[in-house]
């Protein structure tokens, strides 16, 4: 039945000539890892710290879940499944790794769904933007099945456990920020969790199919990258956290001119940092470090800098200009 839902799918865009299909192309972005950290990224450097770290751990843990999941399940693509799904190229270039659960989708809800909750906000959200929100989740999710690369049951799974994700932080996140030793613990058992994944991943079996011409269908190894990036990322995400809030203790309370300068900063480096992180893993990969290992490395180093360094940088300039001011 899913699979006849995709083809079904298929044969409406193909039926109206793909006209809907660039609108659910740009809509299927917003689920993005890499765009929802631009997102979180205008809120944490430059407008709300807290609302910032909320959606950072909320997406985090909804994707070190969604990776032991999927390389648990290792359920394969819709199009590997079944030769009669096309799903559109440029979708299907960026699925990578498993299908089930969708991590588009549960990205959605981490993001879009932690922003339409007045949780560790400074700002009531309204009603209106709550409703434009929860629209916009279950386009993202309904893309992901229009675009061919993942079925009903891919997406369905994700809404569920990213809203279980959700409402969880919504209440873990006060115990952590409050009780005295709450960010410690958020920090050994939140990079605990991460270690295992990695070894889980390196570790496990994959189950291997092959072709009528005797080639592997798909290397488990490759599919679980993923899985190696989502834990380095949330390790450089904790670690990152955990020294800004001991340590640097940046504030958005700032000027509309401070503002501006800060997000430009930290927007410009973190986009050329993140940039580098492909050419970063190759060269770890060259210099004898696994692929997986090197994944994790890059994408450690990048959150870290997202969360701590950037931020850190922003506020010594501050400092600096300030004193230069103060001087004269």
């Amino acid at each position: 039945m899913d699979i006849n839902y995709l083809i079904l799918l298929q044969n409406l865009r193909e039926a109206t000539g793909n006209i809907f299909t660039p609108f659910l192309e740009f809509i299927t972005k917003l689920g993005e890892t890499s765009v929802l950290m631009l997102a979180i990224g205008i809120i944490y450097w430059g407008f709300d710290k807290r609302k910032g770290i909320f959606l950072m751990f909320t997406l985090y843990a909804n994707r070190v879940i969604n990776g032991f999941i999927k390389i648990t399940a290792c359920v394969y693509r819709p199009w590997i499944r079944d030769a009669r799904i096309t799903p559109v190229p440029e979708a299907q270039a960026d699925a990578t790794g498993y299908s089930f659960p969708s991590g588009h989708t549960g990205n959605a809800v981490s993001i879009w769904g932690g922003l339409s909750a007045d949780a560790q906000s400074s700002y009531k959200i309204p009603k209106a933007l709550r409703i434009f929100f929860v629209i916009l989740i279950l386009l993202i999710a309904f893309s992901r099945n229009y675009l061919g690369v993942h079925t009903p049951q891919d997406v369905l799974t994700a809404l569920v456990i990213g809203t279980v994700v959700l409402f969880a932080m919504v209440k873990l996140m006060p115990i952590i920020e409050e009780k005295p030793k709450g960010d410690i613990w958020a920090l050994i058992v939140g990079v605990a969790l991460c270690v295992v994944l990695i070894l889980y991943a390196a570790l496990k079996s994959y189950p291997v199919d092959y072709a009528p011409d005797g080639s592997v269908i798909v290397e488990g190894s490759k599919m679980a990258v993923d899985s190696y990036k989502t834990a380095g990322g949330a390790m450089g995400m904790l670690v990152g956290w955990f020294i800004e809030r001991r340590f640097i203790k940046f504030s958005t309370d700032i000027g509309n001119s401070e503002r501006i300068a800060r997000l430009a900063f930290c927007f410009f480096t973190y986009i050329l940092l993140d940039n580098f992180a492909g050419t970063g893993a190759d060269m770890l990969i060259s210099a004898g470090l696994g692929t997986g290992a090197a994944k994790s490395v890059m994408q450690f180093v990048c959150l870290f800098y997202f969360t701590a360094v950037a931020p850190g940088i922003s506020k010594l300039f501050s400092h600096i200009i300030c004193s230069l001011r103060d001087r004269k």
